[in-house]
């Protein structure tokens, strides 16, 4: 098997910033990780991201202008981090901006103009990542697990991974490393658009206002009742499927609404464990959500062999991005990343579309 150099490029659903992650990979078993960074996003930019996952999905169609600055904000900090780390490339992963996903009606919108990145790098680009699943009958959603099961490889088994970034997501692999997979409820979004609403800055930073409140118990309850927590894996959701609860907080404290959302988070993860085969050795915590220590430490009330990725030497920072580099990697090795128990599709499906360069 050939041997990839790749950035990948991961934007998540929380809006906050770009994750950039240099790997070698033969996209299979070989992972030598280099470098990676994360730039936050200007509140501009985040504010106009925030503001487009807001709008009805036709909108996202026309917008070519849209995707073309997503595109250049990437080559902006991809060229830095090239120049920066000294790198020499042969494929981008580019993930795009998650504006929409809609799996049931075969609809998922990630904006980011691949073409533009490719001819503006000279490089390969593997983008629209997510769309060969949803065409295949499956929710396209989460293509983390192929990943997490290379990770897994000297972890003892069955495991699993949790991702706390805007929405969770949940990865089982089983001693045999057969893998299960999908989302699990709310992560770190609905946090997130809490807080700015209140104070302007985009999340719970060491979870410090929910540390002050109290949790509301009646609407905790009421939010659990939603149907999406008794429906089995593989499954996904739509950053905004829960958003509607931030209407029922309208009559909470900032302190207390932030620390309702931070325990609604806990308990959609606890009912995604439950929904498991068997209850996994361990859990390896990453994303956005591990640094949040009131989220932390409310699972870790519930399930005490939780571990955060940087206790095994993994960065819960990089993953995702990592993750775009490895896809690019087995798009061109012509390998599947989605499988029917980690997204419900017809059958092993390969990521992605290849961009190459044009001469302009």
């Amino acid at each position: 098997m050939t041997t990839y150099r790749a950035i990948g490029c991961m934007t998540g659903t929380s809006c906050d910033g770009l994750d950039l992650a240099y790997m070698e990979t033969n996209g299979a078993d070989m992972l030598t990780f280099g470098p990676s960074e994360t730039i936050p996003f200007p509140a501009e930019y985040g504010n106009l991201l925030r503001e487009r996952i807001n709008l009805k999905a036709p909108v996202h169609f026309m917008d070519s202008e849209l995707s073309k600055t997503i595109a250049d904000f990437h080559v902006k900090y991809i060229e830095e981090f090239m120049i920066n780390n000294q790198l020499t490339v042969d494929a981008i992963g580019f993930h795009g901006q998650a504006v929409w996903h809609d799996p049931t009606n075969q609809l998922t919108v990630q904006l980011g103009d691949c073409q533009h990145l490719a001819n503006s790098t000279g490089i390969k680009v593997i983008g629209q990542v997510r769309q060969n699943d949803v065409k295949n009958g499956g929710q396209g959603a989460p293509l983390v697990p192929i990943y997490h099961l290379a990770l897994a490889s000297k972890l003892e088994k069955p495991t699993a991974f949790l991702n706390i970034g805007g929405v969770s997501n949940i990865t089982f692999i089983n001693a045999d490393e057969t893998l299960v997979a999908g989302d699990t409820g709310p992560g770190n979004a609905l946090i997130d658009d809490w807080v700015i609403k209140h104070t302007g800055t985009p999340q719970d930073t060491d979870g410090r206002y929910a540390a002050q409140g109290t949790v509301d118990n009646d609407l905790l309850n009421k939010w659990l009742q939603h149907s999406f927590f008794k429906e089995p894996f593989p499954k996904s959701l739509d950053r905004m499927e829960f958003h509607q609860v931030l209407n029922d907080c309208s009559v909470l404290s900032l302190e207390d609404g932030a620390a309702t959302l931070t325990q609604f988070s806990v308990e959609a993860i606890m009912k995604g464990l439950d929904l498991l085969p068997k209850q996994p050795n361990q859990v390896i915590v990453c994303g956005g959500g591990c640094h949040n220590p009131v989220l932390m430490n409310g699972l870790q009330q519930r399930f005490k062999n939780l571990i955060g990725a940087s206790e095994i030497d993994l960065n819960p920072d990089a993953i995702e991005a990592q993750l775009m580099g490895y896809l690019a990697a087995r798009f061109f090795e012509n390998l599947p990343s989605s499988f029917p128990t980690t997204t419900g599709t017809k059958s092993p499906t390969i990521a992605g579309e290849l961009f190459l360069p044009e001469c302009i």
